[in-house]
């Protein structure tokens, strides 16, 4: 890791060479200039929504592209805790309704992989996947601490095609990914935090293209209400988890032997929570490295508050037709 005598964010350790690490150096790079916030990259966002309780979330949309975000929430919890529940992937089908599969196409080395992930259908929609470049690492702040980063891009690979004939879409994820750091105190003091607990600042970036057409009304819906009603309910469950500075994930990133494949539910969600919160490091917790839930998260979200909007705007339509021809 390196460190920075301004200030800002500088690179991490990524894996030794292969023939994304060019691609992930540069997805690193990049992410990290969108999330820092500096001159440079401040003025393409806007803001478009804030909540202060019952745990601080802000939402800014990219000036450029409709369906571009850049989210900032403060969790209850330290950082590792943060990156270890936020950056699971293969443990995702066992506490995310809509996730139907996962699985590690190719891994890259410890903290570079190639994943795939099934999305459920959803009436009306038709369900949706994705084949992601994902990286993970650990970064520096300029004081010398620890953030974490997870970044995600999608890709094409012959090995995965798009399955057109299944009715599948293939959603594409142009920067998708979280960096994670602790709080200060003067984050903590402005933001009127309770000094009685760990908390963590979560800088979250989404830029995809669900393919498709969507209202621009459901877009607007999605960033000033659902992101931060479900970044609320994340808050939430890391407020009942143990507490962990270091990330548990990166230290057993290098594993040998890791299953690629999601396995089956075979606990309930509650279970599943206290497993992960203990950090039990089985070879199915351990799996759950590699980093992936913007893109995946985002669209699940899309669905659940979208849907609804969509069927309200076309009856609505129909109504003002009939009332027209009468």
């Amino acid at each position: 890791m390196h460190s920075n005598p301004n200030g800002s964010l500088t690179g991490g350790t990524g894996d030794a060479a292969h023939r994304y690490a060019t691609k992930c150096a540069e997805l690193e790079h990049r992410f990290i200039q969108m999330a820092s916030g500096d001159s440079q990259t401040e003025g393409v966002w806007k803001p478009l929504a804030a909540l202060k309780k019952p745990y601080p979330v802000t939402v800014q949309g990219h000036v450029s592209k409709p369906f571009c975000f850049r989210v900032i929430f403060y969790a209850p919890t330290q950082a590792g805790s943060a990156f270890d529940l936020l950056s699971s992937i293969l443990k995702r089908p066992q506490w995310d309704e809509l996730t139907e599969s996962t699985r590690i196409v190719e891994k890259l080395g410890p903290c570079d992989a190639i994943h795939y992930i099934k999305m459920k259908a959803v009436w009306p929609t038709a369900a949706r996947d994705s084949l992601l470049l994902s990286h993970l690492a650990a970064v520096q702040t300029g004081d010398g601490e620890t953030a974490y980063l997870n970044v995600s891009q999608s890709i094409e690979d012959g090995r995965v095609p798009e399955d057109v004939a299944a009715g599948i879409v293939r959603m594409e994820a142009g920067i998708a990914g979280q960096l994670i750091t602790q709080t200060t105190a003067e984050e903590r003091q402005q933001l009127g935090l309770e000094d009685s607990r760990n908390w963590c600042k979560v800088v979250q970036i989404a830029d995809g293209d669900l393919k498709g057409w969507i209202p621009k009304s459901v877009i607007k819906f999605i960033a000033t209400k659902a992101l931060p009603q479900s970044l609320t309910k994340v808050c939430r469950q890391l407020s009942t988890m143990p507490s962990r500075r270091e990330s548990l994930l990166l230290q057993n990133a290098a594993e040998p032997a890791l299953p690629t494949e999601a396995a089956p539910l075979e606990q309930p969600v509650s279970e599943y929570r206290d497993t992960v919160a203990v950090g039990v490091p089985s070879t199915s917790a351990v799996a759950a490295t590699r980093p992936r839930l913007s893109a995946m998260w985002l669209l699940r979200v899309l669905l659940r508050y979208a849907v609804p909007a969509v069927v309200a705007a076309i009856a609505t339509l129909i109504v003002k037709i009939i009332f027209r021809r009468r």
